[in-house]
C-alpha cells in the first residue's frame, strides 16, 4: 500500500487557524448523511454509530482537565482503535460488530515546551484518524468490497443467497484489486520503533504518533526491502495480539489462514529479524478462528476452540458459515518458544468445549531443580461464542435482528459460576478462570476467579509472564437483549486470593464443587467470599458506558524502590448515554466523551478517578487501546524523519 494520497496531507488540512475543529477528512469520498432516525443494528445504534469527521491539524483539540493527570502520563499518548464503517450499510443488508474501517483516537498528553515547568498541570489533547488501509481506499473510491463478517455468522437466508453474496464481494475485490484486508479495527502494537494498527486478517499498518496518520504497511520486512502484492485475501495476516517478551525483546504472534495447514507461527527478535517466520502449526483440519494466544518465557499457548469455517457442515447443522461447534473439546497447543515443526512436538490438551476471545497473564511453573513442569494461563471463558456479538440483520419488528440469546434463554435463570457447574451457566457469561497444563501428566485444570461476567482482561504489563503477578482488571460487560455489548465498570481480581483459596481447600478437603469437569473449582459461595474480601470493582453509574481499561504503570520511584505491581493508572474511555435519544446521537455537534483515570491501587465504588479529559467530541465504543510512552513517540517520530515521511 503507498502512503496516502496528497490530499491528506494537503496544507488546508493542517491549516493552523483551524485547530480545535474536525472536518470530513479532504480525501473521503464518502459524504455522510444526517439522520433523522437511528439505524435499526444494535452495532449501527447509538453510540456505536461511527463518526465521519476527523480533528483538523496535527495538533489536535485542546481538552478540559477536571482533576490532575499523573505525571506518568506527561508526554505521552492513549490511543484506542474500533470498527468505524466508511459506507454504512442498509437496513436489511447483512452487518457484524467487527466489519467496519479502523479508526484511532488519541489523547496527547503533550510534554512542557520551552520555557515552561516540567511540575505545570500537564495538559490534554484529542484527535482521531481513519486508518487509511488498502481495503479504507478501496472502499472509499468504489464502495464496500470486503465480505461482512454478519453474512458469514448470519443465520436467516438460504446458503444460495449466502453464497451469491460472498461470490459478489470477492469479485469485487478482485477487481478492485484488493491487496490487504486488514483495517487496523483491533488492536495496537509498538514494536521498534513503530506503531502497528492491527487486523487478524491481514497485514499491520503502520502508523505516527502522536498525528495518527497512516505511513503504510509493514509485515516485519527488512528495511528498504519491498513486499509483492498477494492478491488472494488472508494469505499475510499477523494476530491483532502479537505478544511481547520485555526479557529477550522478542514479539511473538500467530495468524490463522483461509487455505491449509490452516495457522502459522512466528517470532520477531529484538533486531526486528524473522527469528521464526510462518512455522506451519499442525493439528488445525479447516479454518479456525482464532483471536487470541498466550506466551511464557519458554512456550506458546495455541487456542483451538472449534470455531471453524466449513460452509457446507455448518449450513446443515446450524445455517452459518463459520460457527462455534459446542459437541468438540476446547483443545490447547503448547510448543516451545522456537518452534520448529520438523523438530518439535506439539503438546495437546483437551477440556470442556469453550471459548474465549482473550487471555490475560501467563507463566511456567517449575520444579525445585529449576524444569518447567506446567504452564499457566488466564483468560475470559465462555461456555460459547457470545451470542451477543453475533446479530447479523433485521428479521421483523418482534425480533429486530437474528442473532443473540433466544427467547428461552432470555428468561432462564442462571447458576452463580464457582461450582463447575457449567451447563448451567449463563453460556454468554465471560468469566475470567485459571488453566494450569501438566507437562507430565497431560492433565488440564480450570478454576473460575470471578463470577462477574468481564471481558478485556488488562495486567500491568511490566510484570507479564511473572508467576507472582496478583491483578487482572476488566471491563465488566453489560448485556441488554436486542442491544450490542458495553461495558459498565471496572474489575480488579485479585488472582492469588483465589489460588491460596484453592490450596487452603485442597489441603482441608473442603472443595465444593461437582467435580469432572468442575472439579477444580473452588464452590460458588467461597468464590463469593473471596471476591467479597478481595475484588474490587468501580461501576461507572447513570448512563454511562465504556470498553476496556487499561493499565499505565507510575514513574520509577526516586529512592530506587521497585513498583509495586498495582503502582499506576487504568485509562478508559466513557460515554454518558443521555446524549442519545432513540438510539439517535441528539445533537452530533455537541457531544462530548470523557477518558477517565483511576488510580489503580483505589478501584471500588468509593473512589473517584484522579482526573477526567473532557473530550468535545463522540468517541464511538471500540476494542482495544494503548499507552505509547513518550519515548516511543520520540523514536517514532527521530525514524520518520530519517525517512522522510510526512507526518
Amino acid at each position: 500500500m503507498a502512503i496516502p494520497s496528497k490530499e491528506y496531507y494537503n496544507e488546508s488540512y493542517k491549516d493552523k487557524k483551524s485547530q480545535s475543529e474536525s472536518r470530513v477528512p479532504a480525501d473521503v469520498r464518502v459524504k455522510p448523511e444526517k439522520r433523522t432516525v437511528a439505524h435499526r443494528h444494535p452495532y449501527l445504534s447509538g453510540n456505536f454509530y461511527p463518526v465521519f469527521k476527523e480533528t483538523v491539524g496535527e495538533d489536535g483539540i485542546e481538552c478540559e482537565v477536571i482533576g490532575i493527570i499523573p505525571e506518568s502520563l506527561r508526554g505521552s499518548q492513549y490511543i484506542r482503535t474500533g470498527p468505524n464503517s466508511l459506507r454504512i450499510p442498509e437496513e436489511t443488508v447483512a452487518h457484524h460488530f467487527f466489519d467496519g474501517e479502523g479508526m484511532l483516537h488519541g489523547v496527547y498528553f503533550p510534554p512542557s515546551v520551552e520555557g515552561e515547568d516540567e511540575t505545570d498541570p500537564i495538559r490534554a489533547r484529542y484527535m482521531n484518524r481513519y486508518v487509511r488501509s488498502d481495503s479504507f481506499q478501496k472502499a472509499n473510491k468504489h464502495g464496500n468490497v470486503m465480505l461482512s463478517v454478519g453474512l458469514m455468522m448470519n443465520g436467516g437466508r438460504s446458503l444460495i443467497k449466502i453464497l451469491k453474496q460472498a461470490a459478489v464481494s470477492i469479485f469485487r475485490s478482485v477487481i478492485y484489486r484488493v491487496t490487504n484486508i486488514g483495517n487496523g479495527n483491533t488492536g495496537l502494537a509498538f514494536i521498534g520503533h513503530r506503531l502497528l494498527a492491527l487486523h487478524e486478517a491481514g497485514v499491520p499498518i503502520e502508523t505516527a504518533v502522536p498525528s495518527l496518520a497512516t505511513v503504510g504497511e509493514y509485515y516485519f520486512e527488512k528495511e528498504g526491502e519491498k513486499r509483492g502484492k498477494n492478491f488472494l485475501p488472508n494469505q499475510e495476516a499477523c494476530t491483532a495480539h502479537p505478544k511481547y517478551d520485555p526479557n529477550t525483546g522478542e514479539t511473538v504472534f500467530f495468524s490463522w489462514r483461509l487455505l491449509a495447514p490452516f495457522a502459522y507461527y512466528s517470532v520477531i527478535a529484538a533486531d526486528g529479524s524473522r527469528k521464526i517466520w510462518e512455522e506451519p502449526i499442525p493439528g488445525f483440519t479447516r479454518p479456525t478462528m482464532m483471536h487470541d494466544f498466550a506466551i511464557t518465557p519458554t512456550y506458546s499457548i495455541i487456542l483451538n476452540l472449534n470455531y471453524t469455517l466449513d460452509p457446507i457442515k455448518h449450513y446443515s447443522k446450524v445455517k452459518t458459515l463459520i460457527s462455534f461447534d459446542s459437541a468438540k473439546p476446547a483443545r490447547f497447543g503448547i510448543i516451545p518458544r522456537h518452534f520448529n515443526g520438523k523438530r518439535d512436538k506439539i503438546l495437546w490438551f483437551e477440556t470442556r468445549s469453550c471459548h474465549m476471545f482473550h487471555t490475560a497473564n501467563s507463566w511456567d511453573e517449575k520444579d525445585k531443580d529449576g524444569n518447567v513442569v506446567a504452564v499457566y494461563m488466564t483468560a475470559s471463558r465462555s461456555e460459547r461464542f457470545v451470542s451477543y456479538i453475533n446479530m447479523w440483520e433485521s428479521k421483523g419488528e418482534e425480533l429486530p435482528y437474528g442473532g443473540g440469546k433466544t427467547l428461552e434463554e432470555c428468561r432462564t435463570q442462571y447458576v452463580i459460576p464457582g461450582d463447575g457447574d457449567y451447563s448451567n451457566q449463563d453460556p454468554d457469561g465471560t468469566y475470567l478462570s485459571l488453566f494450569r497444563f501438566d507437562l507430565k501428566t497431560m492433565e488440564t485444570r480450570v478454576t473460575t476467579l470471578s463470577t462477574i461476567s468481564s471481558e478485556f482482561p488488562m495486567i500491568n504489563w511490566d510484570w507479564f509472564m511473572r508467576p507472582d503477578l496478583r491483578y487482572i482488571y476488566a471491563a465488566k460487560m453489560d448485556i441488554v437483549p436486542g442491544t450490542g455489548m458495553k461495558s459498565g465498570g471496572v474489575l480488579k481480581v485479585d488472582i492469588r486470593a483465589v489460588m491460596d483459596k484453592q490450596q487452603q481447600l485442597l489441603k482441608s478437603g473442603g472443595l465444593k464443587n461437582l467435580g469432572g469437569d468442575g472439579q477444580w473449582e473452588i464452590g460458588s459461595e467461597n468464590l463469593l467470599q473471596v471476591e467479597k474480601e478481595n475484588h474490587k470493582m468501580h461501576l461507572f453509574g447513570g448512563s454511562y458506558g465504556g470498553n476496556e481499561a487499561l493499565f499505565v504503570p507510575n514513574l520509577p520511584r526516586a529512592d530506587g524502590k521497585a513498583l509495586e505491581e498495582d503502582e499506576g493508572h487504568l485509562l478508559v474511555y466513557v460515554y454518558d448515554e443521555s446524549q442519545i435519544e432513540n438510539g439517535l446521537v441528539a445533537n452530533p455537534d455537541r457531544q462530548v466523551t470523557e477518558l477517565w483515570i483511576f488510580d489503580a491501587k483505589k478501584i471500588g465504588q468509593e473512589h473517584e478517578p484522579v482526573a477526567k479529559v473532557k473530550i468535545p467530541r463522540r468517541v464511538p465504543y471500540g476494542f482495544h487501546g494503548l499507552h505509547v510512552t513518550r519515548k516511543q513517540i520520540e523514536l517514532n517520530q527521530q525514524y520518520l524523519n530519517r525517512r522522510s515521511v510526512p507526518v
